[in-house]
């Protein structure tokens, strides 16, 4: 079966970062979906909630067509959106899918995301930053694995302790 490994945590947590790292020493694709809304935003004509669930359906068929001609694949998101429970509810029937949980306080997200590059992020305000937050903070899944990405930390720790879930994917 196919894998899906699914980071999940409020907005500067390092879903990113966390993703990127793990694509780099271990070769599992790393699938940023935030480009994907991003470009969903500017050519969906549909109401909020309606194009959440249409951005969830091209991140889907994204992961899908990644799963073709790979065995894993890493996916990021807030866990946030109204949307994202029946996104998540048909990637756990079509692939195995392990839910890692991205700790971090909501005061420490919020200066990194006031400190980073927001390019190539859904442009949003402080206000609407805090609420999608607060909501993710408040997802309650059956975690795999749950990190604390609060403090500075080499990429040999952080490597070390999603070591469980990247050798269970990897067959070590």
């Amino acid at each position: 079966m196919k894998n899906v490994i699914l980071l999940i945590g409020p907005k500067g947590t390092g879903k990113t970062y966390i993703g990127t790292l793990i694509e780099r020493h271990f070769g599992i694709r790393f699938l940023r979906v935030e480009p994907i809304f991003l470009e969903n935003i500017r050519t969906s004509l549909l109401r909020s909630i309606e194009r959440d669930a249409e951005g969830f359906g091209k991140v889907f068929t994204r992961i899908s067509q990644i799963l073709e001609s790979r065995d894993s694949v890493i996916v990021e998101s807030t866990g946030a959106s109204d949307a994202f429970h029946d996104f998540l509810g048909v990637l756990m029937v079509k692939y195995k899918t392990r839910l890692i949980s991205i700790r971090t306080p909501l005061k420490i997200c919020h200066e990194r995301v006031q400190n980073r590059d927001n390019s190539a992020h859904i442009p949003v305000s402080d206000d609407r930053i805090n609420e999608i937050n607060r909501k993710s903070e408040a997802v309650q899944l059956p975690w795999d694995l749950v990190f604390d990405n609060s403090g500075p930390a080499s990429e040999k720790s952080i490597l070390e302790h999603l070591s469980p879930i990247i050798n269970e994917v990897l067959g070590k």
